[in-house]
């Protein structure tokens, strides 16, 4: 990139120097391509002569561009933007320190270490020194924003970008083994009708009206095959291609919900006379001078030029800590890193208390923001969806092609004498027979119905494919900010003196188990004090709640998120939300002096009152305010105080002191002043003890319960956050995430159970992820503390990355865990995307974290993804499910050509095979979609694709061994005996080719039993394959309505086969007496009784404990362990043989 603007200056100054027309172009040109890069702030006396004072522009003013008629008279336009734009790009490339790249990938910049000189000089605006906007003019002048706007672009964050839909469409019509493999099968089928146009011998020797017909039905029956199945693969293709598109509108949708209001901007004309302007925030560009205000989000990266004393702001979506953080405007010393100056914000982030005026130095993709967006370039990892489809394309190709040679061998060797053509197309038949054409759209309409399910439940799949990956999911890893907790502080605990005396104890008041509140102060009189204290001494205010379209939708406290939580729980004791207007009111209350909370103080006091009587109220860090107390020279009420804040802070509480003191005629000042304790015109030491805050960012509701199901599940849940250990471990015993007692598993004297991220310093891997040359010993910790970690703390956006990789890498026994994380901050994006399902919040989430994610949680409810855990298990057992169904009937159907080997007359023709394919098997298989779960669905450990696949040896065993057997048996056991007069064909022993008319007739009628019979199977292995363990008849019944109209279709279809003239020309079948109809139904009732003995003796196994459920569950409690053991597998297969 350096090379090539090297290459754009210098065609640039040759234009420059072609067009010039005086002296003054050549100075101009020389200024702006001048090599004085080194220089810190000092312009090249060049630069000083082009930014000298132009007419009509005060002096030392950043006298915005030249004009017209200045010494730029002769350049055009083009090349003087160049110009321009090269002037921006080098007073710009100031903010950088001297090491950085040109193309610095990291934030990097000295902003918050510059003063007002300086900054004035770089971005060629005006303020001044002390910040002070409220009058004259300040800010760009209007046609420098302009050319600022071009040069730095628009103020949003470049999004990933979007492959065209159209792409996207062919993509999944032609795109993936399977799809290559279903059109290979088309391609084939019409290849094949092309190049053979002759017909079969049959057709050739039957001259009658009977046979032409039939010769006729099936000539248009060769073309139905590959029509239908290029519909089914098409279909599948635009209902998957719709899904990914709705969720990309929803996701849309979401983000335009977030948009930030507009932005008070202050800039000036040509003339330099102030333009006050309420800008859109993407319409904002560095230099621009901007107010900010209680509540807002910061539209770009700024530096403060003024605040309010004790600014606060919410940088939770950057570092993952809830704690607001102060702001001030004074300039921060070099060598201070941006992410810790105190005067600067960031884009996204909240101003949670006062007002500010700033300057903005980043926009878009510049910003801190946007440089960790545009610095998530990795590959998302393939879906464990992907990889099952992949290895079962593997297996049916093999099988497929296996069984399409020995068919092509068997109708070369059967005693049926066919030509060429119908050989090879029996052999081509026999081949795409092998092959579920419904996968497909049983796969998407799967996870489509799943997806919709979870929509309602608040959660936006924005790729359908991740459904079937959560339901495998084996640990989930969860920022515990606005994830686990509701990202909100909360007053829980009040602490006063008992009896007014400390030394006498201290009393706990918590809120009310049922109503969730505290006790009100008129009835309990202890907290009268603290709680008026508490409304009195509050630097919150009342405010609008807008909506996204600016309409008023109420009202609530706004302000530091402590200072809220205090007022809310001190105002519902004092007697709900009009309380503090109430209390506020009396004359006795009226304030007559504040000194708000700063960082110096770490305690903010008001003065209420008159000048005969007045209270001071002090409220603070406890050993600020004790300090005033008269408590502090009581050392049992000290101890009482000290052990009282022990107890709150092991609960990971926030814990604030308040104290009063009563002033008294003569202590009064006319007019109270000062600062601290050092300047107040007014005594500061007395003061009574009134009680402790315990305030505290509290779970979310319903979270412990959902933690308990996900490890029910066999689920591992785990807390990485940014937090403090003990606040996280705290947090992590409330919602069951570490046990109650116990909770510290030392190994080697190592405490594994929280893990902080300063021992993770020198165990993250050597390359982007872990690779084979890890360190042993570094490979043997992570293993360790994947097995027993349950929080990771004060962990770094890398740190959670490089824990992802651990768990994907050691994690499960050393196979890797199925890895979920969810976040919200940008802190969290990297992680969410290295995950294999990365779950964003939709409410406090930022964009870049949504764009990172593969779910988006609408609502912010952690319990609904974890119910989506159970909506991905149940996608994945259904279309196992589907795929045993399918599978089933492949032997009955490719069974009769090799019998042929042996004499047995045909048994089951092509079309009729294709009959069942397509015409019944491929919607009842898409029907599966719609079945309920199973009882115990989340009673059993994940299935972790890499130890089970989706289609294994035990679904082959199953399908091919065990049920296609079974309708093998009952097939040909009806075929021989249903009908009269095929036995006795098969003893003859004749060539089908020597058969009269009525030995054809015969042999038609065993074939049509033998269709109907393997219709009647393929029903009855839909009901048993509906449940694996639980009995069908008994307890699970047959609740989806869906798969039960494919029952009645299928019966209609084969009756329609038997009875329909038409059909009999296509699919070579004829009429049956009533006995021969109703003779295979034993079919359908052997199979079903079968499989429920099956059932029966495998769930008696399992209450026995012989699959090793309760074996593999105990041990992982006592090792505190995931679910992975090697007797899992073992249990597995167990089940299966059983």
């Amino acid at each position: 990139s350096r090379v090539f603007r090297i290459k754009q200056l210098l065609a640039s100054a040759a234009h420059l120097l072609r067009q010039a027309s005086s002296g003054a172009t050549v100075a101009a040109s020389a200024m702006y391509f001048s090599g004085n890069y080194g220089a810190e702030l000092q312009p090249s006396p060049t630069a000083a002569y082009y930014y000298q004072r132009a007419p009509g522009t005060e002096v030392g003013t950043p006298g915005g561009f030249p004009r017209s008629e200045s010494m730029m008279s002769g350049v055009s336009t083009s090349s003087r933007v160049i110009a321009e734009h090269e002037a921006i790009r080098q007073r710009y490339k100031r903010l950088q320190p001297p090491e950085a790249d040109e193309d610095e990938k990291d934030y990097r910049t000295r902003v918050h270490t510059l003063n007002s000189t300086n900054l004035r000089a770089i971005f060629k605006t005006v303020f001044p020194d002390d910040g002070n906007v409220d009058h004259g003019p300040a800010g760009l002048k209007e046609e420098q924003a302009k050319e600022y706007l071009k040069f730095h672009g628009k103020n949003c964050i470049t999004p990933p970008p979007k492959r065209n839909i159209w792409l996207r469409l062919l993509e999944a019509m032609f795109g993936g083994m399977f799809n290559i493999l279903l059109w290979t099968c088309v391609v084939a089928e019409v290849a094949l009708l092309v190049a053979f146009n002759s017909k079969g011998e049959k057709k050739a020797i039957d001259a009658t009206p009977e046979g032409r017909e039939d010769e006729k039905g099936e000539e248009e029956g060769d073309y139905v095959t590959p029509i239908i199945l290029s519909v089914v693969i098409v279909m599948a293709a635009l209902l998957q291609w719709y899904a990914e598109l709705s969720a990309e509108a929803a996701m849309d949708a979401l983000q335009q919900m977030g948009s930030v209001a507009k932005v008070p901007t202050i800039r000036r004309t040509s003339k330099g006379e102030r333009i006050d302007a309420d800008l859109d925030q993407q319409d904002l560009v560095p230099g621009d001078v901007i107010r900010l205000k209680e509540g807002d989000r910061i539209p770009a990266d700024v530096r403060i030029l003024s605040c309010s004393d004790g600014m606060e702001v919410d940088n939770s979506a950057l570092t993952g800590e809830s704690v607001p953080e102060p702001r001030v405007p004074k300039t921060e010393k070099g060598g201070t890193s941006p992410t810790e100056a105190r005067n600067l914000a960031y884009y996204g982030t909240v101003v949670l208390k006062g007002n500010a005026t700033c300057l903005v130095h980043a926009t878009g993709d510049n910003t801190y923001l946007g440089k960790i967006a545009a610095s998530i370039n990795s590959s998302r990892p393939v879906s464990s969806l992907e990889k099952q489809i992949h290895h079962f394309v593997h297996i049916i190709a093999g099988v497929a092609i296996f069984i399409g040679l020995a068919s092509l061998a068997a109708n070369f060797f059967s005693s049926v004498k066919r030509t060429w053509p119908d050989i090879l197309q029996n052999a081509a038949a026999a081949l795409f027979a092998q092959v579920p054409e419904g996968l497909l759209p049983t796969v998407t309409i799967s996870l489509m119905i799943a997806g919709e399910q979870m929509l309602k439940r608040e959660v936006l799949v924005r790729k359908i494919d991740a459904i079937e990956t959560l339901g495998c999911v084996t640990v989930f890893c969860s920022d515990k900010t606005g994830t686990l907790t509701k990202g909100e502080m909360c007053l829980q605990d009040i602490v006063v003196p008992r009896n007014g005396n400390p030394a006498s104890g201290m009393d706990v008041v918590c809120r009310e188990e049922k109503s969730g509140e505290f006790p009100k102060a008129a009835v309990q009189k202890a907290l009268e004090d603290i709680t008026l204290g508490g409304v009195l001494n509050n630097a919150s205010s009342r405010k609008e709640v807008l909506d996204k379209d600016g309409n008023v939708t109420g009202m609530a406290w706004s302000g530091s998120p402590t200072e809220v939580a205090i007022m809310n729980a001190c105002a519902d004791c004092q007697g709900g939300v009009d309380a503090p207007a109430e209390l506020k009111a009396r004359p006795e209350n009226r304030k007559l002096f504040e000194i708000p909370f700063n960082s110096e103080n770490k305690w903010m006091l008001t003065m209420h009152g008159n000048q005969q009587k007045a209270t001071l109220y002090l409220k603070g860090a406890p050993d600020r305010v004790m300090k005033f107390c008269t408590v502090n020279n009581d050392p049992a009420g000290k101890e009482q105080i000290e052990k009282a804040m022990g107890g709150l802070m092991t609960q990971a509480r926030r814990v604030l002191a308040i104290a009063k003191k009563e002033l008294g005629p003569g202590e009064i000042p006319a007019k109270p002043e000062g600062t601290s304790q050092a300047d107040c015109n007014f005594p500061l030491q007395g003061f009574q003890f009134l009680g402790l805050y315990g305030i505290e960012d509290p779970p979310k509701d319903k979270v412990d319960t959902a933690v308990l199901k996900a490890q029910a599940a066999g689920v591992k849940v785990v807390m990485v956050t940014g937090d403090h250990p003990e606040t996280a471990r705290a947090i992590a015993k409330r919602i069951n995430i570490l046990p109650q007692e116990n909770e510290k598993v030392f190994i080697d004297g190592e405490d594994f159970s929280v893990i902080e991220g300063s021992r993770l310093e020198n165990r993250v891997p050597k390359g982007d992820k872990f690779g084979d040359d890890e360190p042993e010993e570094n490979v043997e910790w992570w293993k360790k503390a994947t097995k027993h970690a349950r929080v990771f703390a004060r962990v770094s956006p890398i740190h959670k990355q490089v824990i992802v990789y651990a768990y994907q890498t050691y994690g499960y026994g050393g196979i890797g865990d199925m890895c979920a994380m969810t976040g919200d901050g940008v802190n969290d994006a990297p992680a969410l995307k290295a995950a294999q399902v990365g779950v964003a919040m939709g409410i406090r989430g930022t964009e870049v974290a949504k764009d990172a994610a593969d779910i988006v949680l609408k609502n912010d409810d952690f319990s609904n993804i974890v119910d989506g855990i159970e909506q991905g298990r149940l996608s994945s057992e259904n279309l196992q499910k589907s795929i045993m169904y399918t599978l089933c009937s492949k032997v009955p159907q490719v069974a009769p050509t090799f019998a042929e080997l042996f004499g047995v007359p045909p048994a089951l023709t092509v079309a009729q095979v294709l009959l069942i394919d397509i015409g019944t098997d491929i919607w009842t298989a898409i029907a599966y979609a719609l079945q309920p779960a199973e009882s115990k669905l989340m009673d059993r450990p994940p299935r972790h694709p890499e130890l089970e696949k989706l289609v294994n040896w035990k679904v082959l065993l199953y399908s091919y061994g065990y049920v296609g057997q079974l309708q093998m048996i009952f097939c040909w056991i009806m075929f021989f005996t249903a009908v009269p007069g095929v036995w006795q064909l098969y003893q003859e022993a004749d060539s089908p080719n020597n058969w009269s008319r009525e030995d054809k007739a015969i042999d038609t009628r065993g074939m049509t039993v033998y269709y109907w019979t393997l219709v009647l199977g393929q029903i009855a292995a839909a009901i048993s394959t509906t449940t694996k363990m639980q009995s069908v008849f008994c307890s699970y019944g047959l609740p989806n309505c869906t798969l039960n109209f494919m029952f009645l279709l299928e019966i209609a279809l084969g009756l329609l086969a038997i009875f329909a003239p038409f059909m009999w020309a296509w699919f070579e079948t004829g009429k049956l007496e009533v006995n021969s109809i109703l003779l295979p139904l034993i079919a359908l009732v052997g199979i079903c009784f079968i499989e429920e003995v099956r059932k029966f003796i495998a769930r008696r196994m399992e209450e026995n404990g012989m699959f090793g459920a309760k074996e593999v569950e105990s041990s992982d409690e006592a090792e505190g362990t995931d679910f992975s053991s090697t007797s899992e597998s073992d249990s597995d297969e167990k089940k299966l043989l059983c």
